[in-house]
């Protein structure tokens, strides 16, 4: 894990109790997300801004929590009801973001750092956590896996 983000590891679910009970899908997802985090350092792009955060899409438990890490606060937990918000969130995006050669670097979060696919990890922790980790969860573990795989497919990165 990026030492910056050190920190963070067990509060999205990348150590502990959490990576070891997530599994070995889990585990595979991790390390591609490590591989897509490192290509997007080669991006430039840096953490977003309140405003950015405040008019993107995302779920509202997202947002709350990135707006936590910019101010270095602790971040409440989501609802039960998240893992379902999530889902309807991942099912919202275009097609093209999951493609290679698509739109994936036009996504507010399709960054590096605390605002960035680091979120996405810790929505699915948080489905696995709070909302019970049945068919969504697994269906939404492989959507994330072909949005890392499409920022890994990015030619200019």
């Amino acid at each position: 894990m990026p030492t910056p983000l050190q920190y963070l590891r067990e509060e999205v679910g990348l150590a502990g109790t959490q990576w070891e009970s997530l599994g070995a899908d889990w585990h595979a997802l991790g390390a591609l997300w490590l591989r897509a985090e490192t290509a997007l350092c080669k991006s430039g792009r840096v953490d977003l801004t309140y405003q950015e955060i405040s008019s993107s899409s995302i779920p509202d438990e997202w947002k709350d929590w990135m707006y936590a890490k910019l101010m270095r606060t602790d971040a409440n937990r989501p609802a039960d009801t998240f893992g379902q918000v999530f889902t309807e969130y991942l099912n919202g995006l275009p097609e093209t973001t999951r493609a290679n050669g698509g739109t994936i670097m036009s996504e507010v979060w399709c960054r590096p750092g605390r605002t960035g696919i680091l979120g996405l990890l810790l929505c699915l922790y948080w489905q696995a956590e709070y909302s019970g980790a049945g068919n969504d969860w697994k269906v939404n573990l492989k959507v994330v896996e072909d949005i890392f795989n499409a920022i890994l497919g990015q030619p200019d990165l």
